[in-house]
């Protein structure tokens, strides 16, 4: 069995070797090797030519896609994979060093708070709080893959690792370097926070992306807009910066606006979250969003949110125990606690009626363009797959890496573009972080 070079990571950046002379010739570019050289003479075409232009050191595969975004037409992460292919063969030829990343991707700092902003000023800065664990390993790559290329000028990416400090394991340190992303380290609540006092079930993990809003919190800027997001999303086709708001948001939600939270349309079992607040003597009306949320800086850095994001999602689900609703509603605790800390503490938010920030139905087959689909569906919702007609689910891959798997077999069978994207964008992530497997 042989293992082919994987990609260049999208924080590399090229350096064309040394010695080799150029020549316009037509329309090529005629590369010579030095004198006495046992190498060949190679001819490059336009776009190969402006590739090794570019591979000064300098440039990373993402900066070459902007260069050649604006000569050429065509699909962000299908023109990304074209260069990273042409990277791969120059290196092979040995017409490239493969110089190293930038340092400080995955080494607990996060992205200085000064980088560049956007032509309009505004800073999107996603963030996602994990395990370390192969779940969300495979999640995030197949992210990342998706975003590659599409993230305007100072907008970023951080990954808050809820590990409780500890190392990060070798495969998540390689994933985040080969993506260029920067983490921090934090608290795993689900491990150190029992929070099931009367059953000692504990284990809530749904707390960790509220630890991704804590641990984010002090390397933002008050005008930069962080937008907290689930790992089991990727985005279809080209990201649209005019659906980003900005300031604090709420993906609007059907769950979270229900009469009855927690109680899948029940009207006799679930929590009035409006009584909730009243009970607190707040007699704001709750706007009826979750799961995507977007909060400024300013906000974040309030001494209370954060923390009233915390008491929420806990006594939610001490409420959803003592009123006995199953396990799988229970569950769902903390989706509401970002709307009702931003209401008890009078901080006025937008309720964002965007298909492209929804969760969608189990089956979807068409999504808005520019969509983050949602493939939350898995066997313990009993709705269906989250594509029309699949057999594919997540929680197949809950303990095992998604992307080592014969992923072409759920691909040759897909149904939906929106699924064969999302096989295409892991296919495409195998092969920038573990190569190709061939016999």
């Amino acid at each position: 069995m042989e293992v082919a070079q994987s990609r260049p990571g999208l924080a590399t950046r090229p350096r064309r070797r040394s010695g080799f002379a150029a020549f316009r010739v037509a329309n090529e570019l005629v590369l010579v090797p030095p004198a006495g050289a046992d190498e060949r003479t190679h001819a490059l075409n336009e776009s190969g030519a402006l590739v090794w232009n570019l591979c000064d050191g300098l440039h990373t595969p993402l900066d070459m896609l902007r260069e050649l975004r604006g000569r050429y037409e065509g699909e962000a992460v299908v023109m990304l994979a074209d260069i990273a292919d042409v990277l791969l063969q120059f290196h092979g030829l040995g017409l490239i060093e493969l110089a190293p990343a930038a340092p400080g991707a995955a080494n607990g700092a996060a992205a200085p708070a000064s980088a560049a902003t956007s032509a309009h000023g505004r800073r999107v800065r996603f963030v996602f709080g994990i395990e370390d664990k192969p779940y969300f390993h495979w999640q995030l790559a197949i992210l990342f893959e998706s975003l590659a290329g599409q993230l305007r000028d100072g907008w970023d990416i951080t990954v808050v690792v809820c590990n409780d400090h500890a190392v990060l394991s070798l495969e998540l340190t390689r994933l985040l370097d080969v993506y260029g992303v920067q983490a921090i380290r934090g608290t795993n609540h689900a491990h150190s926070l029992d929070i099931d006092y009367a059953g000692g079930r504990g284990g809530y993990a749904p707390l960790n992306r509220v630890e991704a809003l804590r641990a984010i919190a002090g390397h933002v800027e008050a005008d930069d807009v962080v937008c907290l997001m689930d790992t089991d999303v990727f985005l279809v086709g080209d990201l649209r910066e005019d659906l980003f708001p900005r300031g604090d948001a709420l993906a609007s939600n059907n769950i979270v606006g229900d009469r009855l939270f927690m109680g899948f349309g029940s009207t006799d079992s679930g929590i009035d979250l409006q009584k909730l607040l009243g009970a607190l003597g707040c007699t704001r009306e709750l706007g009826r969003g979750g799961v995507t949320v977007f909060l400024t800086g300013a906000t974040l850095q309030g001494t209370r949110i954060v923390q009233d994001c915390f008491r929420f999602a806990q006594v939610l689900y001490q409420l959803g125990r003592i009123a006995k609703l199953g396990d799988h509603n229970v569950w769902l605790a903390e989706m509401a606690c970002f709307a009702l800390a931003l209401t008890s503490n009078g901080v006025e938010y937008e309720l964002l009626d965007a298909p492209q920030f929804a969760v969608p139905a189990p089956e979807q087959a068409d999504v808005a363009p520019g969509s983050f689909f949602h493939y939350y569906a898995d066997i313990n919702d009993d709705r269906g797959a989250p594509f029309a007609g699949s057999a594919w689910n997540k929680q197949m891959f809950r303990d095992r890496d998604f992307l080592l798997e014969d992923v072409e077999s759920f691909q040759a069978v897909a149904r939906t573009d929106v699924e064969r994207s999302f096989f295409a964008l892991s296919i495409a992530a195998r092969e920038r972080l573990h190569g190709t497997h061939a016999a």
